[in-house]
């Protein structure tokens, strides 16, 4: 059985090869945190870089 990657951010499947890497800033209590994760396009990756700046 193959394993498919999901969103991060809006947990749809991402076809093969066409996955957008982005490297979120989190905010963890004071500290500064920076997470790679897979999106399925920069539009969803933007999304979830704005809701966690907020």
């Amino acid at each position: 059985m193959c394993k498919s990657t999901k969103c991060a951010y809006c947990r749809k499947p991402i076809e093969q090869g066409k996955e957008v890497n982005n490297t979120l800033l989190l905010i963890r209590g004071a500290q500064l945190d920076r997470e790679q994760r897979d999106y399925c396009s920069e539009r969803c990756a933007s999304y979830d870089q704005m809701a966690h700046e907020s």
